[in-house]
């Protein structure tokens, strides 16, 4: 009776020991799936900005955000592919900073507060929410599957060969010229969803008679 005790007790510790051992070694494995890796470095940029901003010199922080979006832009095509989502909430945020530091006149409560949410989007930036899905212009995908404007190049890479390449229809050459030069704009802008639309206009004229 005590061996068939014993038994029973090798045979349901035997299960749950091999449980929380494959547990131990396969749940750090999960937890770093879609991570974008090691956000440190940018952290640190966006800390400086965040730090002479307090100072007032919006020239200067200007400058270090131009720093952050080199270094961002350098490692966009290794991390956007890990999580495309993390990857625009920090893009979106960035964006946010980016555009208070440049503006006309800059005002040091809107460049705070843009600085301030990006580095807390660095810090967290894996809450997606609700995905937007892949959105469509004139039947051509101009986000990525988390309602992310794709890299405006994506775009106006294609649309500028249909061109050259006379895919165009010589009646629409000028208006696929038109949204090309809008794109191209709007690229060099760092509006990446308005780009996106304009090319998509264009590379829809390439499918019509």
């Amino acid at each position: 009776m005590l061996k068939q005790f014993l038994l029973a007790v090798l045979l349901i510790a035997a299960p749950v020991a091999v449980f929380y051992s494959a547990y131990h070694y396969l749940a750090p494995v999960a937890e770093v799936q879609g991570s974008l890796g090691d956000l440190s470095g940018l952290r640190s940029i966006a800390s400086d900005v965040q730090a002479i901003t307090a100072t007032g010199d919006l020239a200067k922080a200007q400058l270090r955000i131009t720093d952050f979006e080199t270094e961002w832009d350098k490692q966009e095509a290794t991390m956007r592919p890990l999580n495309g989502a993390a990857w625009g909430n920090i893009d979106d945020a960035a964006d946010e900073a980016i555009h208070a530091l440049r503006a006309g006149t800059p005002k040091a409560a809107d460049v705070t507060k843009a600085v301030n949410a990006l580095i807390a989007t660095i810090d967290s930036p894996y809450d997606t929410g609700d995905a937007g899905g892949v959105n469509l212009v004139s039947g051509i995908a101009v986000t990525d599957e988390s309602g992310h404007p794709l890299a405006c190049e994506t775009l106006i890479k294609p649309l500028r060969a249909a061109i050259d390449g006379g895919k165009i229809p010589s009646t629409k050459s000028a208006d696929a010229a038109n949204f090309l030069s809008h794109a191209l704009e709007r690229c060099n802008a760092d509006d990446d969803a308005h780009a996106n639309e304009f090319s998509a206009q264009g590379l829809a004229l390439a499918t019509k008679g």
